[in-house]
């Protein structure tokens, strides 16, 4: 006859598969800024367009602060590749800046004031 696993012991391992299943979207999202890097570079180089560092230099000129984020989309694909860019100003407010890939002209400044 099989024995039943004490409460303690149940709590035990539901605890250690919470644990387990809460690091696995962590290395998950480390692992996808990874192939984010790369394929953006790949992307970059295939079509000519402006790599991050330039795509961060434009943004802060419109926008001095802390980059906070630098996504490369095509979301808009029929408009092209456009780099958003996120940055944090010196009174914490954020402000996005797209930038067409191709040519590196400032799309849209979009300050979010809450």
């Amino acid at each position: 006859m099989m024995r039943r696993p004490t409460p303690t012991l149940s709590a035990l391992a539901l605890i250690l598969l919470t644990a387990t299943l809460m690091a696995f979207p962590k290395i998950s999202q480390a692992d996808d800024d990874r192939s984010n890097t790369a394929r953006d570079s790949e992307i970059v180089q295939a079509f000519g367009l402006i790599n991050a560092e330039q795509a961060r230099e434009i943004a802060l000129k419109q926008a001095p602060g802390v980059v906070t984020e630098l996504e490369l989309d095509d979301r808009d694909y029929a408009k092209g590749w456009k780099w958003e860019v996120e940055v944090a100003n010196a009174d914490g407010r954020e402000v996005e800046v797209d930038i067409d890939a191709k040519t590196g002209k400032v799309l849209k400044v979009d300050k979010a004031w809450f």
